[in-house]
């Protein structure tokens, strides 16, 4: 009959190479998590495992080229952390992917919706901060592609080799003016979250396509004596 220890270490070997788990990928009764902590330290000193921080492991690839043991691919770092932190990649990595930017930053940027006192991690070849999310439900692709936008509206004066004018532009044409009345009214509700600025951006891109009810609305939260310095000249289309 099979141990305990046999199991989890069954299950450990079905996990395919390179990805990130936790405990919380194992199944096990909940009674016995110190003992599954035990063989899972066990295994990382021995080198069938490897750590990438405190309860979190990965079984390494060893180099064809004799240069030792692989890292996880970026993609499954941020994959892990953002799953950990309940957040999502944005900050210029993500504007670059975008096009709001050709500069390529070293640090990668995770907004969270958790409370995180300068949170750094640095591993190997990654280094990424965390950031106060301004949506705390952050639940889907979908909502995490509206919030991106709108982080681009926030950090529309500190986006590298392009003007507010250019970024406020490739928002309008590539971007607001893509979405159905649907999407255009999430977005909307969205940006009510976010500081004064974002939902003064968004309202003038709504002003300019013709949602004029929603541009409004938007409008509406905001101070009529507050100031914005923005520069970047709008256009209303027909």
């Amino acid at each position: 009959m099979q141990t305990f220890k046999e199991n989890i270490l069954k299950q450990i070997e079905k996990i395919e190479i390179g990805k990130i788990f936790t405990t919380d990928d194992l199944n096990f009764p909940i009674e016995k998590l110190g003992q599954v902590n035990n063989i899972l330290s066990t295994q990382n000193r021995n080198g069938a495992l490897d750590k990438i921080e405190n309860g979190a492991y990965y079984k390494a690839k060893t180099s064809k080229l004799g240069l030792g043991k692989t890292s996880p691919y970026p993609t499954e770092l941020l994959r892990y952390l953002t799953k950990k932190l309940n957040g999502y990649t944005t900050g210029l990595n993500i504007y670059n992917l975008m096009n709001f930017t050709e500069q390529v930053p070293n640090i990668i940027t995770i907004a969270t919706p958790k409370t995180i006192q300068k949170f750094k991690f640095k591993f190997d070849y990654l280094n990424i901060e965390c950031v106060k999310a301004y949506c705390n439900k952050i639940d889907n692709d979908e909502t995490i592609f509206y919030l991106r936008l709108l982080d681009v509206m926030k950090d529309i004066k500190n986006i590298p080799a392009r003007s507010e004018q250019n970024v406020y532009e490739s928002l309008r044409k590539n971007y607001i003016n893509k979405l159905n009345k649907k999407q255009i009214k999430k977005i909307s509700e969205l940006a009510q979250e976010y500081p004064p600025r974002v939902r003064k951006i968004l309202s003038d891109i709504l002003y300019d396509l013709g949602y004029k009810k929603l541009e409004t609305e938007l409008k509406n939260t905001l101070l009529p004596t507050t100031k914005f310095n923005l520069k970047y000249r709008k256009y209303e289309s027909a």
